[in-house]
């Protein structure tokens, strides 16, 4: 657990050092509140866990360009604000920790990290923060590598997360994620699943494969969203601009 009082800048907290037991590992987590948060008090939020969390809010973090949701969030109306949880990668431990399955000696590690925030994680910030804390209101989020563990924690964490973002999700790299989907007759996340055309040349056949695993797997059209875009690079640039159409079909207005 982070030992030391978060550090604020604006409507943005950052809690360092902030412990994970189920790694061994220490990591940055960066809590992005709404802009009403404080001038109405009695009120709660859904809750957004993001994977990469130095890209999402500061170019002074971004490795390349970062996905602007401080001005994304501040456009959105009061009745679709949601508090927004970015877990920092861990840097040469990203590719095992956003693993589910080993792949040669990388991977693995997705269970642990998924039960981090399971356990320890949200427990804080429903802890700390103003949430609600079902699963209803619980999402998590994630790009590349980052999106095949938000795919995964939909397929074996759907009693925490309820909607999940997978942005052009690497699912090459742990392609059994799919067959998961048959074998999970528990609750059923809502998934919001998108990549481009022209970002990779095996985007678009994954991403039909993904929505007819899930057909298969008995979720409805009302549960998921895949969608193909015809342009867009993998980058943080076209997850930046995906982040919306998600995030409004997730989180409705009507649904808080």
């Amino acid at each position: 657990m982070s030992k030391e009082p978060s550090r604020s800048t604006g409507q943005l907290q950052v809690h360092y050092p902030f412990f994970i037991p189920q790694l061994n590992r220490q990591r940055a987590i960066r809590v992005l509140l709404p802009r009403n948060y404080e001038k109405d008090p009695s009120r709660r939020f859904p809750v957004i866990y993001l994977k990469d969390g130095q890209n999402l809010f500061d170019p002074a973090t971004a490795a390349f360009r970062h996905w602007r949701l401080k001005e994304f969030m501040a456009k959105q109306p009061l009745k679709r604000q949601a508090i927004l949880v970015g877990i920092d990668h861990g840097g040469i431990d990203r590719g095992q920790e956003y693993a589910p399955f080993p792949r040669g000696k990388n991977g693995g590690q997705g269970d642990a990290y998924l039960q981090f925030v399971e356990h320890t994680l949200k427990p804080f910030i429903d802890r700390e923060y103003r949430t609600w804390p079902h699963r209803e209101a619980t999402g998590m989020v994630g790009s590349s590598l980052g999106g095949l563990i938000a795919f995964y924690a939909a397929m074996r964490y759907s009693h925490i997360f309820g909607k999940v973002g997978a942005l052009s999700p690497s699912l090459w790299f742990n392609p059994q994620v799919l067959g998961l989907a048959a074998k999970h007759k528990d609750l059923k996340s809502q998934i919001y699943v998108s990549g481009s055309k022209t970002e990779t040349r095996g985007m678009l056949p994954a991403l039909e494969k993904t929505y007819w695993s899930l057909k298969n797997g008995g979720y409805t059209d009302a549960q998921i969203r895949v969608v193909a875009r015809d342009r867009g690079s993998h980058s943080e640039a076209f997850w930046a601009r995906e982040f919306k159409p998600m995030y409004e079909w997730l989180f409705p207005v009507t649904a808080f």
